[in-house]
């Protein structure tokens, strides 16, 4: 039985079965911090000034069971052409079905045959990311009947709504982490949509969670979707930037408390949710 799935980087399934590869083992390394540390004159010890997490690394067990002496090297080559380190690919543990690693293989591997036909190798992967991503996303449907999620991913057993009409209204971040679009590995899209017609009119958005405000002023057409993706203010793709604050909204583990003026008339949050 397969420990891990592989996927390319489009996300479609690497099928390494029907070459007769299957992987037993998956060892995930725990977080690599990095402290920043500075010495303050006259004083004992040091003083911490902020902490970072660094890249994740971790290996999979591959075994190969090849037909004969012929196929051995066949699907040896197999293996080295979706497993060359040029391309990212996806790495699922079946243990935890509703998330994933974005990898790249580290460092060369020993694919030796023993009596011809058998082989056993681990490869070592390396996550830019020190953080697993959920496969689902806020527009999946939030139950299990989608395939998509898992028990131990966070999420609850109450209605949450990721797009919403409302005034005030809560965005729950299932994840271990708090989701910043300032950072790569954490993107973040959230779309308003102008509630009116206006030469000059100011939205609004605030996450009353943690005291962060967006604001856009300027011209807009009733319906019109101003996208905040990541670090970007977009409408009909151009930038719109200079028309805003310069603020960005994130979301902490757990609810946020989230509230809109009466520019906009509904807001939808885009993204994954992320795991230590």
């Amino acid at each position: 039985m397969m420990r891990v799935d592989l996927y390319d980087k489009n996300f479609n399934l690497i099928d390494l079965e029907q070459y007769d590869v299957i992987t037993t083992n998956f060892i995930l390394d725990s977080p690599s911090p990095s402290h920043q540390r500075q010495e303050i004159s006259g004083q004992h010890g040091t003083v911490t000034l902020g902490s970072t997490l660094g890249a994740r690394s971790m290996s999979v067990t591959f075994h190969i069971r090849a037909r004969d002496a012929y196929d051995f090297p066949l699907v040896r080559n197999e293996v080295f052409k979706v497993l060359n380190g040029l391309e990212f690919v996806y790495i699922v543990d079946k243990r935890e079905p509703g998330k994933r690693w974005k990898v790249k293989v580290e460092s060369n591997y020993d694919v030796a045959p023993i009596a011809m036909v058998f082989a056993q190798f681990d490869i070592s992967f390396m996550s830019d990311s020190p953080f697993a991503e959920s496969i689902g996303t806020t527009q999946d449907p939030l139950s299990f009947d989608a395939e998509v999620w898992q028990v131990g991913q966070g999420l609850i057993a109450e209605d949450l709504s990721y797009s919403t009409t409302n005034k005030d209204f809560q965005i729950y971040n299932a994840g271990d982490v708090k989701i910043d679009p300032r950072f790569i590995h954490t993107p973040l899209t959230i779309e308003v949509t102008a509630a009116q017609t206006s030469s000059n009119i100011t939205l609004s958005l605030t996450n009353n969670t943690t005291g962060e405000t967006w604001s856009y002023t300027g011209a807009t057409t009733a319906g019109q979707i101003i996208q905040l993706r990541n670090v970007e203010t977009l409408s009909g793709g151009a930038s719109v930037a200079l028309k805003t604050n310069y603020k960005l909204i994130t979301l902490v583990p757990g609810y946020n408390s989230i509230s809109r003026n009466s520019g906009i008339s509904k807001v939808s949050f885009i993204h994954r949710f992320y795991y230590v």
